[in-house]
């Protein structure tokens, strides 16, 4: 039996080793050996503990063998699913396997030099937005930050490559004031006039609109409270805090809103009555504002292909009118605020952006066509 320093026993798999003045920790899992090294008995039996745990669950990989494609599985299940949002981990699966896979997936995780990183950095640069360099960056560093803690790698490529500087002009597509009243005239006979109404009246974004529920609505206060965005995983649909803290907001009703709001309500009523045994809300989402004729959620497919159908009438007689997305109807919003003179600041808590300068950059494009009527507010101290 093996002894400590003092000549006590020591547990089973661990040895003194006096030359070196530390302890060993061995144990064998399908036919491999495991090692793990101490100052203290105390130290060797919780870095065992760990490793077993980690070998056992399938989150631990010697540096030879790890793959990219096999870390990031293990990275995005084993602990990203633990500490961020459900639709966080959908967005980062996705821009995975849209700019990460094909290049990286097949590699040694340890083969990933900064050199690489700074090249996909580069290319990616020219033709995509700065945003997704900044969520394929965000999956490269959580990768490899968590990689070290597990002695998979011993250095994080990721942290001496530069996001290139973005000098590309960015443009958003904003409906101008004819263009809103056309799109609504065109919307008034279809089955989610009052959703498109509420979008360009309030700036919600698409999921937090179709996630509405009746709870979030204060007809008495006038106000509408942002607790939940509506997501589709896994052919299931699922509510899940807003895009960020500060997207939890709550929003004064508009006179339009308060009526439309009302008059939803009353529809929905009726057609619940009407629908009997047919109206069928999964369990969970018995109460949201916007459902279809048949009161399930209204998915963020159906959203698009009814704006593309009443985008498509439009052109018809108006081929000039341009092709938007259900999120011009939230840039729409906010470049009508700033045009009646709503201050950034206010906007902000309004839109729920995370900080003013998102506000300021994304609609800059609105301040030169205010700034000839500013300006005249100081005419009087000339006269």
């Amino acid at each position: 039996m093996a002894i400590d320093k003092n000549g006590k026993p020591l547990p089973k798999g661990i040895t003194y080793r006096p030359k070196e003045d530390r302890y060993m920790g061995r144990f064998m899992y399908h036919g491999e050996s495991f090692t793990v090294y101490g100052k203290t008995l105390k130290e060797v039996r919780k870095s065992l503990e760990d490793l077993k745990y980690q070998v056992e669950h399938r989150i631990y990989f010697k540096e030879s063998s790890v793959t990219f494609d096999a870390w990031f599985d293990i990275w995005i299940n084993e602990y990203k699913k633990l500490s961020v949002k459900a639709g966080t981990v959908e967005v980062y699966k996705s821009s995975y396997n849209a700019y990460l896979k094909k290049l990286f997936g097949r590699r040694q995780l340890r083969d990933i030099r900064t050199d690489h990183i700074q090249a996909f950095y580069n290319q990616m640069a020219q033709v995509f937005s700065r945003n997704t360099l900044e969520v394929c960056r965000a999956i490269l560093n959580g990768m490899y930050t968590q990689a070290i803690r597990n002695e998979i790698v011993q250095k994080n490529p990721v942290s001496n490559a530069v996001l290139p500087r973005d000098n590309r002009r960015h443009t958003i597509e904003v409906m101008s004031e004819e263009e809103q009243k056309l799109f609504l005239d065109y919307a008034k006979e279809t089955y989610y006039y009052r959703i498109y109404e509420l979008a360009l009246s309030t700036g919600m974004r698409s999921g937090e609109l179709r996630g509405l529920q009746w709870s979030d609505i204060d007809f008495q206060s006038k106000t509408i409270y942002v607790t939940h965005t509506l997501l589709y995983r896994n052919r299931e649909y699922f509510l899940d805090s807003p895009k960020t803290t500060s997207s939890e907001r709550d929003i004064p009703m508009l006179d339009n809103v308060y009526h439309l709001l009302k008059l939803q309500q009353q529809i929905q009523r009726k057609e619940q009555l009407i629908m009997g045994k047919l109206w069928v809300s999964p369990a969970g989402f018995e109460h949201l504002v916007f459902t279809t004729p048949k009161g399930r959620p209204v998915s963020r497919h159906l959203f698009k292909v009814c704006t593309d159908k009443i985008i498509q009438k439009v052109q018809k007689d108006h081929p000039l009118f341009p092709h938007i997305t259900p999120h011009t109807f939230r840039h729409t919003f906010a470049t009508r605020s700033i045009e009646r003179g709503i201050p950034p600041k206010v906007l902000q808590t309004i839109l729920g952006h995370k900080d003013l300068a998102t506000t300021m950059d994304t609609y800059a494009h609105v301040l030169p066509n205010t700034k000839s009527s500013e300006m005249q507010k100081l005419a009087g101290l000339f006269d």
